[in-house]
């Protein structure tokens, strides 16, 4: 009888300090981010033709902008780059 509530005291211990050491994934980085960009659509050797909207999700802000610009790249035909894109939006969540 002794035994079985040492072993679960010393299981409840250990418990308590891997959570108390922070060793859990925090609810902020959990929950992500969610940015959202506007880029225009410019010919390389010149010219804006028009605009595209880059959506991106990651665990933090800088990480979520990054890869909305990704997002906007990757839309581009060959021979266009989203270039100065604007920061529209960015909210904590999944998209």
């Amino acid at each position: 009888m002794r035994k079985s509530r040492t072993v679960g005291s010393l299981v409840t211990g250990a418990a308590v300090v891997v959570f108390s050491l922070g060793l859990t994934v925090p609810a902020e980085a959990a929950s992500g981010w969610t940015a959202q960009v506007q880029c225009p659509k410019e010919k390389i050797g010149g010219g804006i033709h028009g605009y595209v909207q880059g959506h991106g999700w990651a665990s933090t802000q800088d990480a979520a902008w990054k890869a909305a610009i990704k997002n906007a790249n990757d839309q581009m035909p060959q021979g266009y780059r989203a270039h100065h894109c604007d920061k529209k939006s960015i909210r904590k969540g999944k998209p």
